[in-house]
């Protein structure tokens, strides 16, 4: 590996990914940028599962726990600060190893984000009444008409981000199709491996059952009950845990309602993980199912092999 080498462990949550990622690290020299949304944010340690390895292991961890919870985040500023990460640690002889399951923020920091306007709230809400009154399919026909590009690739049900996508046209001039073209990554500066962890998905779905048990045992109330009494950023908010705590705590469903809707949203988020790291040809997929130091000498195998990969073409 050379200075300009960066490695990626990917996939989605209770992968193992984070235990495999330390692991390979201790054994290249190298230093973990989190790409977790989540995981930026201060206490919230246990909703979040911020790993306890930053506390206990000599492996430099970054990107995790340095903002408040009432701070808004986004792919844009994660791009950016992974970019001056990458810098500082290849600046002291080590080797940056990227390790998360936020696929925006991989997309965001390899192939580069386009600059968007700020959200404008009262075109938002325009645009929700409208899929309200005349349904998902008109405003997607719209956006059809102005983007086609971006239409297809967006379903007609995915109401948010097509609005979004209107919303860039509105306020831009420019479609998100032409806006692209402005994007600027990681994936031309560097030589990159992208790693995935792969579970049987019944497996998975049983290490994520377990970890919400854990996440109860910890405190996971008395972790959101807290929470709920600061003014939580938009991004903050969308952290599992706090829609199905809150509802408990609101009387409308048992606690262990809200566990089973933690585990079942939890699942639901894993798949959307999976699916979209699988668009992502340039991932390595390795089996998950072993001891993390298996999984670790495993990539260091495959990086000895060579076969750096390319940042997509925009």
């Amino acid at each position: 590996m050379n200075n300009r080498t960066i490695i990626f462990i990917l996939g989605p949550t209770s992968s193992g990914k984070t235990a495999v990622a330390e692991e390979f690290a201790k054994k290249i020299g190298g230093s973990i940028i989190s790409c977790d949304s989540m995981q930026i944010y201060r206490d919230m340690d246990i909703i979040t599962r911020a790993s306890s390895f930053e506390m206990d292991s000599d492996v430099p961890h970054c990107l995790t726990r340095f903002m408040s919870p009432e701070e808004e985040y986004n792919a844009a500023k994660f791009a950016n600060d992974a970019k001056k990460a990458i810098e500082d640690i290849a600046g002291v002889g080590r080797v940056p190893v990227v390790e998360g399951g936020t696929g925006l923020y991989v997309k965001a920091l390899v192939d580069g984000i386009f600059p968007t306007p700020p959200a404008n709230k009262i075109f938002r809400k325009k645009l929700e009444q409208e899929a309200h009154e005349r349904g998902p399919e008109f405003l997607h026909a719209r956006l059809g008409g102005v983007d086609p590009d971006t239409a297809k690739k967006l379903h007609i049900n995915d109401v948010r981000r097509v609005i979004r996508a209107l919303e860039i046209f509105e306020f831009t001039g420019r479609t998100p199709h032409e806006k692209s073209g402005e994007t600027s990554g990681i994936g031309g500066s560097y030589d990159l491996r992208m790693f995935g962890m792969s579970l049987d998905r019944a497996l998975l779905y049983g290490r994520i059952n377990r970890t919400v048990d854990v996440m109860f045992d910890e405190g996971l109330l008395e972790e959101v009950r807290a929470l709920l009494g600061r003014k939580l950023s938009e991004t903050a908010q969308k952290a599992l845990g706090i829609k199905e705590i809150s509802a408990f705590l609101e009387g409308k469903i048992s606690l262990d309602k809200a566990r089973e809707e933690l585990k079942k949203n939890t699942r639901r988020y894993a798949k959307r993980q999976l699916t979209w790291f699988r668009a992502d040809h340039r991932i390595e997929w390795v089996d998950a199912d072993r001891a993390p130091q298996k999984i670790a000498e495993e990539i260091a195998e495959r990086m000895a092999q060579g076969a750096w990969v390319e940042a997509e073409e925009n």
